[in-house]
């Protein structure tokens, strides 16, 4: 993301920490390892909006493996 979806502006900040196994920043995967990921976290200084989106490909493998797919 380039500008921020709600408001346009190029003010944006991102951060990729995770403070502990179930931070605020953290996405539970299940049981085994890793229990959860490190979501990364953007918002836009401009107007607050917030967005999280996990980027590590393995995370994301087993999110596809282990989820269930909404239903329509």
């Amino acid at each position: 993301m380039k500008n921020c979806v709600k408001c346009g502006s190029e003010e944006l900040r991102i951060r990729r920490e995770n403070s502990g196994s179930y931070g605020m920043n953290a996405l539970p995967l299940g049981k085994g390892k890793p229990a959860s990921v490190a979501m990364d976290n953007v918002i836009c200084t401009s107007c607050g909006y917030v967005e999280f989106f996990v980027s590590d490909a393995t995370a994301l493998a087993k999110i596809a493996k282990t989820w269930e797919r909404p239903q329509p």
